[in-house]
């Protein structure tokens, strides 16, 4: 192979790392900005649970408690 082949080849994997590199940053962004609406959606629904059940937060801890020693979350 010659020195220009070569050259090419390399620029062009560059390329296409720093592409890959920027859709892996993109996808950070997104899975992080998913992560920060499913906690505002968890948030108001406890909220909303406190208002209807104001016994709610001790008997989520209990029921919490039970789960997390009955279930496996990969099965989930």
């Amino acid at each position: 192979m010659r020195e220009g082949e070569v050259e090419k080849q390399l620029k062009a994997l560059q390329q296409e790392t720093a592409l890959t590199g920027e859709e892996v940053e993109a996808l950070k962004r997104d899975q992080r900005a998913g992560m920060d609406a499913l906690r505002l959606e968890l948030e108001a629904l406890r909220r909303c649970l406190v208002r209807m059940h104001p016994d709610f937060d001790e008997c989520f801890a209990v029921v919490r408690a039970t789960v997390m020693q009955e279930t496996d979350p990969e099965a989930l």
